[in-house]
């Protein structure tokens, strides 16, 4: 629930950047959220279930929350680094 939220917030943050521009809006919100859940997914499955399942296994539970949030962070950040490199270096047309 908390990753949906921060999508939607980021694709609102690409489209109005986009939109001060001058480029077009929806496409950079689509480009937003595509950042944030591509490595988002990918640190999940990758780092985050496989830590997870060893945190279980020690019963440590708030350890187990901040992993299971991580991927949030990540795709955070890779949005971030998106939006400064891409979104802000696009020519208007």
């Amino acid at each position: 629930m908390l990753g949906g939220i921060v999508a939607v917030i980021i694709a609102v943050w690409y489209y109005r950047s986009a939109e001060r521009r001058g480029i077009p809006p929806i496409p950079w919100a689509f480009a937003g959220v595509i950042a944030y859940y591509v490595p988002n997914f990918i640190w999940s499955l990758l780092v985050a279930k496989p830590w997870l399942s060893q945190l279980h296994a020690q019963n440590a539970a708030v350890l187990s929350s901040v992993v299971g949030h991580s991927s949030i962070l990540v795709g955070g950040v890779f949005a971030l680094l998106v939006q400064r490199f891409a979104l802000m270096r696009a020519k208007a047309s």
